[in-house]
């Protein structure tokens, strides 16, 4: 497996004790009120079951699976895949997403919940590439900051390969050639 990664980024004690600090921070702004926690799909998975877990609030669930990635590559339009079932209106709602870099995601789907009735959007990600931005977006939360390198594990994926890794590590340009999908 070593020759899959160049080095560990971030390990999953550094990511349990994030996840806790966010948590105590969500506690606070919302105590007394109902917020839905949107997950974006697949990535945000685990980073999502983490932080409710954490929530002392009253909530509620839900997922969208919104596409935008091949190989290592975005295609600069995101596309929703899977809706979610319950209504939002008038709702505050959390997205968890696993990494926000060029943004064009997370602003489409903020736009769309606020289209949906949302009454507040805010967003939470476990990662972020400032320096991959190409639209303006408003991160409530963020976890970590990164370099534009190639991330997988703890959720995060290439290919879907590597979700289940439980720190989060740099791929080797070995795995992206070994993992890359034949267009």
């Amino acid at each position: 497996m070593e020759k899959y990664f160049k080095k560990k980024l971030i390990s999953k004690d550094e990511i349990k004790k994030s996840i806790k600090n966010l948590a105590s921070k969500i506690n606070k702004k919302y105590k007394g009120e109902e917020i839905v926690a949107i997950g974006l799909l697949k990535g945000a998975f685990i980073f999502i079951a983490d932080i409710i877990r954490e929530l002392d609030l009253d909530l509620s669930v839900e997922f969208l699976v919104v596409k935008s990635y091949e190989n290592s590559k975005s295609s600069g339009k995101p596309k929703i895949v899977l809706d979610i079932k319950e209504s939002i209106f008038n709702k505050k709602i959390i997205i968890f997403e696993d990494i926000a870099d060029t943004g064009r995601t997370l602003k489409a789907v903020k736009d769309y919940l606020e289209y949906k009735g949302a009454s507040d959007v805010k967003i939470a990600t476990l990662l972020s590439k400032p320096s991959e931005r190409e639209v303006d977006v408003d991160i409530e939360w963020n976890l970590f900051n990164i370099e534009n390198d190639f991330v997988v594990g703890y959720g995060l994926d290439y290919n879907e390969n590597f979700r289940n890794l439980k720190d989060i590590m740099v791929l080797s340009e070995y795995a992206i050639r070994k993992f890359k999908k034949p267009l």
